[in-house]
């Protein structure tokens, strides 16, 4: 079982500028690092419809 990390990030609407905060939980392992948090947030974001996000600003905790 993996170990639990919060994260925060800024993310931003590549089309158009718009910005926000996406925070949330996930579950990962010694090698979980914010480049791959990003790689999961920008994932979970983008799910929406008509949206193409990028997340900047990753803190894990």
């Amino acid at each position: 079982m993996g170990k639990k990390f919060s994260f925060k990030a800024t993310v931003r609407d590549k089309q158009t500028g718009e910005t926000g905060t996406a925070q949330g939980t996930a579950e990962g392992d010694e090698t979980y690092t914010p480049e791959r948090a990003r790689t999961d947030i920008e994932g979970w974001a983008s799910a929406a419809p008509g949206r193409n996000l990028t997340a900047t600003d990753i803190q894990l905790s």
